[in-house]
């Protein structure tokens, strides 16, 4: 397989940056999403979404590409196949008249692949709604991303894309929503004559901002939706403005049909296409390239990042999906796969875990994983240690570093997400523990037992709901259960706090998934519970944070998982079931 370089692919409806090649089948490498920190640096994480969007972020710097030149070459598709040109490369810059209006429902299915690596999938659909005076179209975009980071850290990208637009691409409305492992943003913009007002939300907070609009302005999709809906003939350029989906920044795009190019498709075959040159402008010098062929009808086959050698062939669903979602399901979100096993793992009260660098930390003097509440730390070498979880009540071995963690007011209070007021929440805690009032240790365990019997595991819902809303709705992700347990636990005026981190699992290969739990503060001392399995949480698990979230902005305190992965090679040492 090849080593890919860093580059971000920049288009109407996503931004790629691909910085490290796979090292397992489906999976592609990368270090991070842009926005988030992590192990190389702030802002070194790059997002991945898909096919044809206009996102930014910093570009690299890359050679100057010049399609008319005598020298210029179509760009390999990394196959076995050169591309070859028929005709003058050279470009007149010819803006024609253009046809942008809806034409027919539209359906499409695209593979991503690296190399000889299929990693991801997108799904695109378009529908015309309503009688023809008043006809909108309503445009649906969903993909996955398969993300390596390290020899044995991988996780799951989703995004997806409701648009609503009137027939000639005017962007009306938006929705869309990110994961990147346990971390999710939302945002939905909506356009009023001459702005497009953006609200985006994480956990609980939003931040509103404005964009400056016109008619000139293009939608999401307006790169795909332009060449489809009128081809662009051979030395055609076209140019319009747009907006990033993701960081929502104003974008210029432009086409240029350079060449008429023999390309080979997933079929092996050579296929006759159209090359298209896509340059975005995201303002202070920053742009971004790749390139589209298409058929003569529009219909666009193949997008390739020349520099990452990434891929995209428009398929069929069978093709696109094959084998990606059962990848997914088995990274679980967020993993990094273990050396050696747990036996009887959710029995397990003391286990040992070998931890050996594959990255260095943002600062050389810092610790990715600190001391917390059950688990000790012990340095081996410069680039590994010893960790050790235990949830028998004893003090560590010599040589263990322990930390120190006191209650705070913020562990005992009502926030914007363990909103432990609430009514409902409130009649739920005494419900629990009813006329018997037990205290401390037999407290936490019977509310415990209660959100394990009152809820329901659906590792699909949204992350970061509420306590109240998990109430309501008895279901939810792993951080929903330690939510609600934390709210029922404040309720009954006990200190709680939410802690993130990884749990043991074969799924199928041994490996530790992200999973998060609750700490409460009974006893004089900080317990562990599950709400997931009802009791005391296993010593299988490394926590990389706790918080009492009092943020209504959540991702500082999930952001250590990320930075952890690729960060450091797990292998288990020793366990106890009993002491």
């Amino acid at each position: 397989m090849h080593r890919s370089k860093a580059l971000c692919v920049e288009s109407t409806h996503s931004l790629v940056n691909v910085c490290s090649p796979s090292r397992r089948p489906g999976v592609i490498g990368l270090r991070g999403v842009i926005g988030l920190r992590g192990p190389w640096g702030r802002g070194s994480i790059v997002l991945l979404i898909g096919l044809v969007v206009c996102s930014g972020c910093d570009i690299p710097e890359r050679a100057p590409r010049d399609p008319g030149s005598s020298g210029y070459q179509a760009p390999n598709a990394g196959g076995d196949q050169e591309g070859k040109k028929d005709g003058n490369p050279a470009v007149a810059a010819n803006q024609k008249a253009e046809n942008r209006e809806f034409q027919s429902d539209f359906e499409a299915w695209d593979a991503y692949f690296v190399g000889d690596k299929h990693v991801g999938y997108r799904h695109t659909t378009a529908k015309g709604q309503g009688d023809p005076a008043e006809r909108r179209v309503e445009v649906a975009v969903e993909d996955c991303f398969l993300i390596e980071r390290g020899p044995s850290s991988a996780f799951v990208q989703r995004h997806s894309h409701q648009l609503v637009e009137q027939t000639d691409g005017q962007l009306l409305h938006f929705k869309s929503r990110l994961n990147v492992g346990p971390l999710m943003t939302t945002s939905e913009g909506t356009v009023d004559e001459t702005e497009l007002a953006i609200v985006k939300t994480r956990g609980v907070a939003a931040t509103t901002q404005t964009l400056a609009w016109s008619d000139e302005h293009r939608s999401l999709l307006a790169v795909e939706e332009s060449i489809r809906r009128s081809p662009l003939q051979l030395g055609e350029v076209r140019t319009f403005p747009s907006v990033a989906p993701i960081q929502q920044i104003a974008t210029t795009v432009r086409l240029t049909a350079v060449a008429k190019a023999t390309v080979p498709l997933l079929d092996g075959k050579p296929h006759e296409l159209l090359e298209i040159e896509v340059e975005t402008e995201m303002g202070e010098g920053r742009t971004s390239h790749y390139v589209i062929w298409a058929e003569s009808d529009g219909s666009i086959r193949r997008v390739l990042d020349p520099l990452s050698k990434l891929l995209i062939y428009r398929t069929d669903k069978p093709d696109a999906t094959k084998g990606i979602e059962a990848e997914a399901k088995g990274i679980a979100i967020a993993s990094i796969l273990t050396k050696g096993k747990l036996e009887r793992s959710e029995e397990c009260r003391r286990v040992g875990f070998k931890l050996v660098r594959t990255s260095l930390p943002v600062a050389k003097d810092k610790l990715i994983l600190q001391p917390h509440p059950t688990q000790f730390l012990r340095t081996l070498s410069e680039s590994s240690l010893l960790v050790l979880v235990s949830t028998l009540g004893q003090s560590p071995p010599d040589g263990f570093l322990q930390g120190r963690f006191p209650v705070t007011d913020e562990d005992r209070k009502p926030s914007a997400i363990i909103d432990s007021g609430e009514a409902m929440v409130r009649r739920i805690a005494q419900a629990a523990v009813g006329a018997a009032k037990p205290e401390g240790r037999e407290l936490a365990l019977e509310l415990a037992r209660s959100v394990n019997r009152l809820t329901q595991l659906n590792p699909e819902s949204v992350v970061f709901q509420r306590a109240s809303e998990v109430a309501q709705s008895a279901q939810g992700d792993a951080a929903a259960y330690a939510v609600f347990l934390a709210a029922l636990l404040r309720a009954k005026g006990v200190a709680s706090r939410v802690a993130f981190g990884f749990r043991y699992q074969e799924t199928p290969e041994p490996r530790m998934v992200y999973h998060a739990w609750t700490l409460a503060h009974v006893d004089d001392h900080w317990l562990p519970l599950d709400a997931t399995t009802g009791g005391v949480a296993a010593a299988d698990r490394l926590t990389m944070s706790t918080s009492s979230l009092s943020e209504e902005d959540i991702h500082d305190a999930v952001m250590p998982v990320l930075d952890f992965l690729g960060a450091y090679e797990i292998e288990i040492v020793a366990s106890t079931i009993r002491y």
